[in-house]
């Protein structure tokens, strides 16, 4: 019998080398001073290379949620080891297609500012997968595609998802910083409106006050943008901030605390915030109390000694 799986995920993998700066002002500065100095050695940056990309972060925070999880991604022969090593002892299946990995260095400081180059994330396809892949991506309780922006062929793998898993999943979709294609991003807005391509979306503030203003509303707030956007587009919207998160239907709204923290990175939170959102939402965990379950996995991620997610036990002591 063919497997099931709760979540399948697309689609993309980058090579991450994180760099603390601790202050983006002084790095900026110091980085300015030594190339009118003619160039040279800045020493003293603590780095570090990891597995990521929005889908591979997403799938991996859901399978140490204890999910049955499916990631379809891309990667070449000399990183494949890189990507495979969080998962195997998991209860995760991974495909991986032939495209090489995308490369970010992710400058870390008060805010985190991601230098990209996309690789074969930008050119991901639907024909890449196989009749196979579709039907166990099919058999999943929620199929999450993710990256759009950085995915040149994201509106035609949305699209695809949603014609080959119809209605019998639940779509999720999270664009990514789609600030640099916002003429696109509003055309695609206008798919899923009139397609009902996602069931429901995921935004940051700042994605989804630009969201807002695509749809013509003037609104600043996040929690008003969120109702807004949801509205709209005939889809629930879940937007997480640092000092809350919001989720609407388009008819009500919820709203959680998010408490403060002195975060030790700030890369991949949002994918953790999401993986434990829809945890919540298949073990039928609704409301505030899904966002305060969110909030709390993110928290524990962001104060982590080492860059992991939370499993399920640990979200569930720390919430009482």
């Amino acid at each position: 019998m063919a497997r099931r799986f709760d979540v399948a995920v697309m689609h993309d993998f980058f090579v991450d080398r994180i760099l603390d700066v601790r202050s983006v002002r002084a790095f900026a500065k110091a980085l300015t001073a030594k190339a009118r100095e003619g160039g040279g050695g800045m020493r003293g940056y603590e780095q570090h290379d990891t597995a990521g990309g929005n889908a591979v972060n997403l799938a991996h925070a859901l399978a140490t949620l204890g999910l049955r999880t499916l990631l379809v991604t891309h990667s070449d022969a000399p990183h494949e080891r890189m990507l495979l090593d969080p998962f195997r002892e998991l209860d995760a299946e991974v495909r991986v297609k032939p495209l090489r990995p995308g490369l970010t260095v992710a400058v870390e400081a008060e805010k985190n500012v991601m230098v990209g180059d996309v690789g074969g994330a930008g050119e991901f396809g639907p024909e890449l997968l196989t009749d196979d892949d579709w039907g166990a991506v099919a058999r999943s309780s929620v199929v999450c595609v993710v990256n759009w922006s950085a995915n040149r062929r994201g509106t035609d793998l949305l699209l695809a998802a949603r014609e080959r898993v119809g209605r019998q999943s639940r779509m999720f979709f999270d664009p990514a910083d789609f600030r640099e294609r916002t003429r696109e991003f509003g055309e695609l807005l206008a798919m899923i409106r009139k397609s009902r391509l996602a069931d429901w979306i995921s935004l940051n503030e700042y994605e989804c006050i630009e969201a807002a203003r695509i749809l013509k509303s003037s609104s600043m707030d996040p929690e008003r943008a969120c109702a807004v956007i949801a509205r709209s587009l005939g889809a629930a919207v879940d937007v997480h901030t640092e000092r809350r998160a919001f989720s609407s239907d388009g008819v009500q709204t919820s709203e959680a605390v998010t408490e403060p923290v002195i975060p030790r990175r700030l890369t991949g939170a949002g994918d953790v915030w999401n993986a434990a959102s829809i945890y919540c939402r298949l073990n039928g965990i609704a409301g505030s109390e899904r966002l305060d379950f969110a909030n709390t996995a993110a928290r524990l991620y962001l104060q982590a000694p080492a860059p992991s997610p939370p499993r399920l036990a640990e979200v569930n002591r720390e919430l009482g």
